[in-house]
């Protein structure tokens, strides 16, 4: 008959030979013990009582051991309470044996006996069992021997994390990596050990511990710091010209998002200083919740990021609108693995294609529509224009019109700052979308827009695209010295989005707190020293001059336009010149797509033209010249 592994009998099998040792340590204990209490002469009667009594005293520490789950204990990951207990069972045995030796009344073996063999057997017990840690397990002279010597990791952080990663390095010979110190700002914490490690200071030693002791990576182990600190620590990283890696939080470790020991590469997000956003849930939840919902551009990273948001809200189901075959397959995928209550139905198609946009409406009756689905890249439109027209501003019109047409409740149209004073083809087809958010409104479809920074990492994007150049051995090429930029991360956007779909009243155009403006060049300066690299030195940063329809600095508020705060900390409303009259817009509108196809330069003109209808009511000047706007895509 085949043993079951696991079975009481195959673990009992498997302990054979540690309950031999252990039992050979008891023996020992009390022969040594019977050594010291009379000095080396010990009396012929108490020999006599070794022979046959302490194999039995052997045998009931061995059952103590059993009861006490010591032998199924993994003694290389050996913990403190797991020595707890193996000190619990050894001290109960003894005190038994004292206790039994003290009532009887002819005693062979004096009552200390008991105690020092105990203390022998604690002793020896515990070395046994701790052996195999302490030669893998911690910093040690045995462990590394006729191995090649490991880089030195300065770990940031003596916390849980910390430790946890320093005990990682430390048991698997695997890794080319050894903690060299610890770094925690905690003042009671510095000259202590960790698992043999000592903590050498805080965050501001970084630099001169690197330099004077040659370390080769910094390792940010703390995953509760705010980004203003994780922002502060990588710069005071970026002087020491070695790699830095994150370290995730025991959180992620528990998911299953990342392994213990495992550190991944800076992140843009690591390097621009964005907070975590809170949004009214319990709104967002009543507004979502059972109810159809449609996000047009869903495979691009705000659209997407944005199905998986609202799915944690309950809706029914969620419909995807996207060109992009792949991307929208795998996004159904992921979402249906996500949720088996959501009904996930795609749709494949371009917003210019007004019978297939209809079909999408008429089939979802959605009660919210997020409309992300746009062309978004700069120098592209500003060479196809027609295009840019066709899809942002003639798709956006057949959205609306088909939001009107089945009673949708609200419509969140996805603009830019490049909106604002648009100098490029992308900005006026934006600016043409706010315009028809203002004055299209019917009473019983509310739209609104929201006017988006660069979003980090999006596809195509700067961020991106330094990445790849900087993986690629560079140089990193930038567009101009002065070039700056606000940016936001997707997870920033799409949460802030949503939140903007609870506070939308018909006409609105809202605009989002985006810190400070990060100059583009210092970005990707950077972005080279997080991989340990001088720019200049190691890497090289080129200029290669503004492209068409870009320009230094992205504004954001146009002519006439202040802001008012909403009840949202990070969402504010653009309080602008009042609507151009639908009509014209629409007339204005249909006349340019009877008129195509024109030459690119008469359609840029005819949309920077369309695209201050409102504002050439009121007398204002011409468009200003064409010259930037983001070089980013939000998709």
């Amino acid at each position: 008959m085949k043993m079951r592994r696991g079975s009481p009998l195959d673990l009992f099998i498997r302990a054979l030979p540690f309950l031999a040792i252990d039992f050979l340590i008891v023996m020992g204990s009390y022969a040594v013990g019977l050594a010291l209490r009379f000095d080396g002469n010990v009396p012929r009667e108490s020999w006599h009582w070794f022979s046959w009594g302490v194999p039995i005293i052997a045998l009931a520490y061995l059952l103590g051991n059993l009861v006490f789950g010591v032998y199924r204990t993994a003694w290389q990951y050996g913990s403190v309470m797991d020595a707890f207990y193996l000190g619990l069972s050894v001290s109960l045995v003894t005190l038994l044996a004292f206790g039994i030796n003290a009532m009887l009344e002819h005693r062979p073996i004096p009552l200390s006996v008991n105690f020092i063999s105990g203390a022998l057997i604690l002793l020896f017990m515990g070395l046994f069992k701790l052996s195999p840690r302490l030669v893998s397990g911690t910093v040690s002279p045995l462990r590394g021997w006729g191995q090649k010597p490991a880089k030195r990791v300065i770990i940031v952080g003596a916390g849980s994390t910390g430790q946890l990663l320093a005990r990682e390095l430390l048991q698997n010979r695997q890794w080319r990596y050894r903690p060299f110190c610890f770094i925690d700002d905690d003042p009671r914490k510095k000259g202590v050990r960790i698992h043999g490690v000592p903590v050498m200071g805080n965050r501001y030693d970084i630099p001169s511990l690197v330099q004077k002791h040659g370390v080769d990576l910094v390792a940010l182990a703390i995953p509760s710091a705010t980004g203003a600190s994780i922002h502060e620590l990588l710069t005071l990283c970026e002087s020491t010209h070695v790699p830095v890696r994150i370290v995730p939080g025991l959180e992620e470790i528990v998911s299953g998002r990342a392994k213990p020991g495992e550190m991944r590469e800076v992140t843009t997000d690591d390097l621009i200083e964005r907070e975590e956003v809170d949004i009214d849930q319990d709104g967002c939840r009543e507004l979502i919740q059972g109810r159809s919902v449609l996000i047009t551009g869903a495979a691009g990273s705000i659209g997407s990021e944005l199905a998986r948001r609202l799915l944690a809200f309950g809706p029914a189901s969620l419909h995807l609108l996207d060109a992009n075959e792949g991307g929208l397959h795998e996004l159904r995928v992921e979402l249906s693995q996500r949720s088996e209550d959501c009904q996930i139905k795609p749709w494949m198609g371009s917003l210019s294609d007004r019978n297939k946009v209809f079909q999408a409406f008429e089939t979802a009756r959605p009660h919210v529509v997020f409309h992300s689905a746009a062309y978004k890249h700069v120098p592209l439109l500003e060479e196809n224009p027609d295009q840019g027209f066709l899809v942002n501003v003639v798709g956006t019109l057949n959205v609306f019109q088909a939001a009107q047409q089945v009673g949708t409740r609200k419509v969140i149209f996805l603009s830019s700052h490049a909106a604002m004073n648009p100098s490029s083809v992308m900005g006026a087809t934006k600016r043409i979308g706010e315009l028809m958010v203002r004055s299209l409104g019917d009473g019983q479809t509310a739209f609104a827009a929201v006017r988006l920074a660069n979003v980090i990492d999006s596809r195509g994007g700067v961020v991106s695209t330094f990445w790849r150049q900087i993986q690629k051995g560079g140089p990193v090429s930038v567009t101009h010295p002065e070039v700056a930029r606000y940016f936001l991360t997707v997870h920033e956007v799409a949460s802030l989005i949503i939140q903007v779909a609870v506070l939308t009243q018909a006409g609105n155009i809202f605009v989002l707190d985006v810190g400070d403006e990060i100059k583009i060049a210092d970005l990707a300066e950077r972005m080279i020293r997080s991989k340990g690299l001088e720019p200049g030195r190691d890497m090289e940063i080129v200029f290669t001059g503004l492209r068409p329809g870009e320009k230094i600095r992205d504004d954001l508020l146009g002519e006439g336009e202040h802001l008012t705060p909403t009840s949202h900390p990070k969402v504010f409303l653009a309080d602008g010149p009042s609507p151009c009259p639908a009509e014209e817009l629409l007339r204005r509108i249909a006349e340019m797509e009877l008129g195509l196809p024109r030459t690119p330069e008469v359609v840029a003109e005819q949309l920077h033209d369309l695209a201050r209808l409102d504002l050439s009511a009121g007398g204002a000047g011409p468009r200003p010249s064409p010259a930037p706007t983001s070089t980013d895509s939000q998709n």
